[in-house]
């Protein structure tokens, strides 16, 4: 049974014979609610996930069809083939991306390497190695802060894992080109975050911050919302490659790292990534948003 007051809850029913002379039946309550969010939660991701994996592997399905059973020229069988290897990379880019996010996830953090890391030498290492589309430019990095924002100090230092934060860097520049392929520059920003109120006016930030600023298709208040959803794509017309799994990866590392993560973005004017992180020198981090027992327990069972 299910009660709305004061919270919704799913509750077991029973009813059993007592060992009470005096006492008949007892009548037993005992709330499922967290065992029923999680099934449900599972349910739905793994139905999630495997409509994402049907597609490309129908069409490897189908495609091998058509080169067992029937003849081609070798110019055709070519383009079959090349049509398989596509959509077998992004069957193991998705199952890739899907165990490293249900890692995370069910270790929250527990497994990350946290070091003082100088800002610009990391925004360094992600750049050189990150591979941009052919014919496009390079990220270009700016010493200046984006339009508002406040320059990071050049020895600006930030606690974090630095192959988890180089994964989540690589991500947010990937989907900077992928979304605009129109073309443009791909900008990078380091930002510092203002300082609590009450704070002397020479303390340091809390945190620094890394923008990724595009000049692509950008997105509506709805997509926005929806940025960092499993499986969620801007693009819905399946033209832009991709898992739908990124920005999820990207958020889950920078709150665990006790970070933030900020979109901004207009339609047809391009997309702000901005990854806070905290400073080193503001010593212990702070801790990262609690999951809830439900979406713990199903990344769990998924790992």
């Amino acid at each position: 049974m299910t009660t709305t007051r004061p919270a919704q809850r799913v509750l077991e029913v029973g009813l059993r014979p007592s060992q009470s002379a005096v006492i008949s039946q007892v009548f037993h309550l005992r709330d499922v609610t967290h065992e029923t969010e999680v099934d449900r939660m599972k349910s739905e991701f793994l139905s999630t996930a495997a409509h994402e994996l049907r597609t490309p592997m129908a069409s490897i399905y189908g495609f091998c069809e058509l080169l067992l059973h029937r003849q081609h020229s070798p110019e055709r069988q070519r383009d079959m083939l090349q049509i398989v290897n596509r959509q077998t990379q992004r069957m193991i880019s998705i199952i890739n991306e899907l165990l490293d996010l249900a890692r995370i996830e069910s270790r929250r953090g527990t497994d990350f390497q946290l070091e003082n890391t100088p800002l610009s030498a990391l925004l360094a290492e992600v750049v050189a190695d990150f591979k941009p589309p052919d014919g496009r430019a390079p990220p270009q990095w700016h010493a200046a802060p984006a339009p508002g924002g406040v320059p990071a100090a050049p020895g600006a230092q930030v606690r974090v894992d630095r192959s988890k934060m180089h994964q989540a860097l690589s991500n947010v520049l990937s989907n900077a080109y992928k979304y605009s392929p129109a073309g443009g520059p791909v900008l990078l920003h380091l930002l510092a975050d203002a300082c609590d109120p009450g704070a002397a006016p020479d303390s340091p930030p809390e945190r620094w911050g890394i923008q990724v600023q595009d000049c692509g298709i950008g997105m509506t208040p709805a997509q926005l919302a929806r940025v960092s959803e499993r499986f969620h794509r801007a693009d819905a017309s399946g033209s832009i490659p991709g898992t739908g799994l990124g920005m999820s990866i990207v958020k889950e590392i920078v709150e665990l790292l006790g970070g933030r993560l900020d979109l901004a973005s207009q339609p047809g004017q391009g997309s702000q990534v901005t990854l806070w992180l905290p400073a080193a020198n503001r010593g212990a981090l702070s801790p990262a948003p609690v999951r809830s027992a439900a979406q713990a327990s199903t990344m769990a069972a998924l790992s």
